[in-house]
């Protein structure tokens, strides 16, 4: 604008020259206004591209986690734990699901009714209150590679769930299957295509999500395949330092139940000895570069690798996964990592559901309340996640 104006005051000597000018100035303008707002959409539909619809929630753990549709813990959640999932300031839940324990024997693979009836219900109340309710295949065994053939299951499983709610409102998320493992990249980047094809054969409205092989590491992010689809979310999971997020984890191995009390950040307190255990194993390694890994620095740099991918590809990222074991790690510690990871995922533009809501790695705490053991909500947990408790 300031040019325009110091045109306006140039001298005209000829008439003629002059109209030709101010012509060429008009059109001038008309097009820097054109490139400013072209440039500022395109700015808009790159932040809207790396951005999902939802923020921040948590993980509904141990309800759809069953080795079958009857053994099902019905009664683990209802409606008011969504409020009070809401109440805290959350905006999606992730729903882990044993799917291919619901279903029936090949080739079919059919669902189970009173499943999928369960699962109306689940998906009716995050509807009612506005909650996004991703569907998470949760069919995992951390002890069993992925099976080469899994896609055989996962189209009919998500043909199924797709058909059943191709017209629900757009809350719904699909993600085709947790932390595969032991699969390589090439090989898993092409069953994801193929169900990502069976889903849009019924269903072109909800967002998928994607996630790449090696237990959905960000590592692996930049190894899936360009698809071509321009509705789906890519996912990673957040455990790092290892040795800090799992100390006292008895579903690793070698098990880490020995070890507790590691600090974090390393050096605000002496860390514990290694268990024998250890010795001659990748945990041994961990714990030799627990000096260098353990930071809040480190932990940056390595969501950084997520952030990278995000840049680059010009995709949603969302974090489906990340939190420490409660009952071997140091509470100040635990909430300090909590308030590291939570605060960088959001300067950069990251979604997550921590993991989890009211397990081994939730945000409620156990006390002691008139002789009996009880649980409440962890208040400074709750501040370093960027929440707040709804009974305050």
């Amino acid at each position: 604008m300031t040019r325009i104006i110091a045109f306006s005051g140039l001298r005209v000597v000829n008439a003629r020259a002059a109209d030709t000018k101010s012509s060429s100035i008009h059109f001038s303008t008309k097009r820097l206004f054109t490139c400013v707002f072209l440039g500022v959409l395109f700015l808009s539909l790159d932040a809207n591209a790396q951005s999902t619809p939802f923020h921040k929630g948590v993980n509904l753990t141990n309800w759809f986690q069953a080795p079958n549709a009857q053994q099902m813990h019905f009664e683990r959640y209802d409606k008011d734990d969504f409020e009070t999932i809401k109440a805290m300031g959350c905006d999606v839940i992730r729903l882990p699901i044993n799917l291919h324990a619901m279903a029936g024997a090949a080739p079919a693979y059919k669902l189970d009714t009173l499943f999928l009836l369960r699962l109306d219900q689940a998906v009716t109340w995050a509807e009612e209150l506005g909650l996004y309710f991703i569907l998470d295949n949760h069919s995992f065994d951390p002890a069993t590679d992925t099976d080469p053939a899994i896609g055989d299951i996962l189209n009919h499983v998500w043909k199924q769930l797709a058909s059943r709610y191709q017209d629900r409102t757009q809350l719904l998320v699909y993600e085709i299957l947790n932390e595969p493992h032991g699969i390589a990249d090439d090989t898993w980047g092409a069953i994801q295509q193929e169900v990502i094809d069976v889903i849009r054969s019924v269903d072109k409205r909800h967002s998928i999500m994607v996630g790449g092989a090696n237990w959905n590491s960000f590592h692996n992010l930049k190894n899936i395949p360009v698809y071509d689809d321009d509705n789906l979310i890519y996912t990673f999971h957040f455990y790092d330092p290892f040795l800090f997020t799992h100390q006292g984890a008895t579903w690793v191995a070698p098990s880490m139940k020995p070890l507790a009390g590691v600090p974090f950040p390393t050096g605000s307190a002496e860390l514990p000895p290694m268990p024998a255990t250890f010795s001659g194993t990748w945990l041994e390694t961990a714990y030799q570069r627990y000096s260098s890994e353990g930071t809040a620095v480190r932990v940056r740099e390595l969501i950084d690798i997520a952030v990278a991918f995000q840049q680059e590809r010009m995709v949603p990222v969302f974090c489906g996964e990340f939190g420490v074991h409660i009952p071997s790690s140091p509470q100040n510690d635990r909430v300090y990592w909590y308030k590291t990871v939570r605060s960088y995922l959001e300067q950069k533009g990251i979604s997550w559901t921590s993991w989890d809501y009211h397990g081994s790695f939730g945000v409620f705490e156990r006390v002691e309340a008139e002789g009996k053991r009880t649980f409440r909500l962890n208040d400074p947990l709750l501040e370093a996640m960027g929440l707040q408790n709804p009974e305050n």
